[in-house]
């Protein structure tokens, strides 16, 4: 008889243990999905050569010394930008978003020193990408993702923003609204909470 009772009792404990374990881990899947489903969902679009050339001198300029996780994390970054209504909502004007002057020497837009979110596009330099292998890198892999974008876990927790970590941190990352996410190679990742989401994108 008392065999039989410890062993209901074991069983019970056995039970409220399981039960315990599964709420547990419904709370942590949500938790993960929350940041880590991606923002850019493309199961149909196709993307102009302008636009895959874009995100590649993003990749080239930003991370062609940083690790694969690296690189792919500056495109999730991207591509998080371009799905929240707070940023342009194409890949181009993402990657070159900030202030610009008309030149009437050259007749185009030009942007302002240090006045942009990418700081390649307005240090000054030449764009032109001089490393080849680096440069053909960066136009398949951006390729490859925008193809399988939907595949992607977003590693980076719905990252916005990043800087190097050689550099104090920026004004933007101290405000309450931006959460430090991870740090993949010189890069730290932000997170800007309470995204307007667009669904078509």
């Amino acid at each position: 008889m008392n065999k039989l009772i410890l062993t209901a009792l074991s069983y019970l404990l056995f039970m409220n243990m399981a039960m315990a374990i599964e709420g547990e881990i419904s709370k942590a899947t949500k938790l993960i999905e929350r940041h880590t489903e991606p923002k850019f969902r493309n199961s149909f679009m196709l993307f102009s050569k302008d636009e895959i050339e874009c995100l590649a001198m993003n990749v080239y300029h930003e991370a062609r010394n940083e690790s694969l996780s690296g690189k792919v994390a500056v495109i999730i970054v991207t591509m998080n930008r371009v799905a929240d209504k707070r940023f342009p909502a194409t890949i181009c004007k993402v990657v070159r978003q900030g202030k610009h002057y008309y030149s009437e020497t050259s007749k185009q837009y030009i942007p302002h020193r240090d006045r942009c979110q990418f700081s390649w596009y307005c240090d000054g330099k030449l764009d032109e990408p001089k490393n080849t292998k680096a440069w053909a890198y960066s136009m398949a892999l951006s390729d490859y993702f925008l193809k399988r974008s939907m595949s992607f876990i977003d590693f980076t927790e719905g990252a916005t923003h990043y800087h190097a970590d050689y550099i104090d941190s920026p004004r933007w990352a101290r405000r309450k609204n931006f959460i430090k996410t991870v740090q993949i190679d010189t890069h730290m990742f932000y997170r800007w909470e309470n995204p307007e989401l667009l669904a078509s994108r």
